[in-house]
């Protein structure tokens, strides 16, 4: 599965208290060849729609714009696939304006028919809608209203990069809807023929959080936080992290808007290299990290015994100098070995996984010592043992 991705929509807090329901929706799917659903594939396509406070049935709109755009694209993207040998940025930047302006047309056609079901005006469905279709190789996006997608390819060293800016009107909270009438000249439309290795889609209830509002940049930390445990965890674990993030006191202090976020991260493979540590899953970084900690058990009880037990000091001054300073240099590199195995505590979003995410560690890291320090000490014993059976027995004269 080379896309790793989630997506994850909570209530802001204005809307709990208003007991109105989230108004924001997104949804990702994974295609075959043959254009039909499959998580083992390359192809992978997300939206994420913010509905309009104002709107009666926004949040009807919102599910409604992206399950429709996904459904739509489906196919687009089946054609596109199906004449890749000869693909070039010409042709995908072509491709994708003709599959958006579609896309457009069929989400303002759903709305019409899901109008008359409910016998009111389809701009009660408003709301806004940004896309993304994207492969190893290319990525497609597309925006119209607020909320942001940022990516980042795979080259070294590169950026985070906004690829829209967010469309605003005139006054607060105002923002262009797939119902207007000059929707299809406000949709933005972008495509990037490289290698992609994370791309990030919100709603506008997080730019506060991740974008710098001044100079419209991305916030490299709030990106890396995602990216870097996008690398290191499996999508379920992620996705139930990023859920008790978006619902955490620190994201509400910030923003009381409806919160939603969309993730893709791309597992490349060169042949030849083995994965690295960072890729681990993290019942797996468990067992390394407490292997590590009983070989450095092992180690430190062997080290203490040889110095100050099977070598005699003269000055007790000096024992205890070198003692304290073995046990600080020693107990300074376990430290770092385990963080920088463990990494999950690096990457954890809320100060509550944080906590956690140490506290394991520490349980880890004390159970592995003791059990080194006993196998140590165990086996020194057993030896001696065997040496003193094997060892003549004599008699004095």
């Amino acid at each position: 599965m080379p896309w790793k991705a989630i997506a994850c929509s909570e209530r802001g807090t204005s809307h709990q208290k208003s007991r109105l329901p989230c108004q924001d929706y997104t949804k990702f799917i994974r295609l075959n060849n043959a254009g039909k659903p499959a998580n083992d594939r390359e192809i992978i396509i997300g939206a994420v729609s913010d509905g309009a406070g104002s709107c009666k049935y926004s949040n009807i709109g919102s599910e409604l714009a992206v399950q429709t755009a996904l459904k739509h694209l489906q196919n687009c993207a089946k054609e596109l696939k199906e004449n890749q040998k000869d693909l070039s940025p010409e042709i995908l930047e072509d491709w994708a304006n003709k599959a958006f302006f579609k896309t457009l047309e069929t989400v303002k056609k759903a709305f019409g028919q899901k109008a008359k079901e409910k016998s009111c005006s389809p701009k009660d469905f408003s709301c806004t809608l940004l896309v993304i279709i994207a492969s190893p190789n290319w990525l497609a996006a597309m925006q119209i209203g607020d909320g942001f997608i940022v990516t980042r390819n795979r080259k070294p060293k590169s950026e985070y990069k906004l690829l829209f800016y967010p469309s605003k009107g005139e006054y607060a909270n105002e923002t262009t809807f797939v119902t207007a009438a000059n929707a299809l000249e406000k949709m933005q439309v972008k495509t990037l023929f490289e290698k992609q290795q994370f791309i990030c889609a919100a709603s506008d209830g997080l730019e506060r959080i991740a974008i710098n509002l001044k100079d419209l940049q991305p916030h490299p930390p709030f990106f890396e936080m995602f990216e870097r445990a996008l690398e290191i965890r499996t999508e379920d674990e992620e996705r139930l992290s990023t859920k008790d993030w978006l619902k955490s006191k620190d994201v509400n202090n910030k923003t009381d808007d409806d919160k939603t976020i969309l993730l893709f991260w791309y597992e490349y493979s060169e042949p030849g290299r083995n994965p690295s540590p960072s890729k681990v899953e993290k019942h797996n970084i468990y067992y390394i990290t407490f292997l590590v900690n009983v070989l450095s058990g092992i180690f430190w009880n062997s080290l203490y015994h040889d110095l100050f037990i099977d070598i005699k000091f003269n000055d007790l001054t000096l024992q205890w100098m070198i003692s304290v300073l073995i046990a600080v240099l020693l107990t300074v590199v376990i430290i770092l070995v385990n963080f920088y195995i463990y990494k999950p505590l690096k990457y954890s979003k809320s100060l509550s996984e944080k906590v956690k995410s140490l506290f394991d560690l520490l349980i880890i890291s004390f159970l592995g010592l003791a059990l080194g320090g006993a196998l140590y000490y165990s086996i020194r014993k057993s030896i001696l043992y065997l040496f003193q059976l094997q060892s003549p027995i004599t008699t004095p004269k």
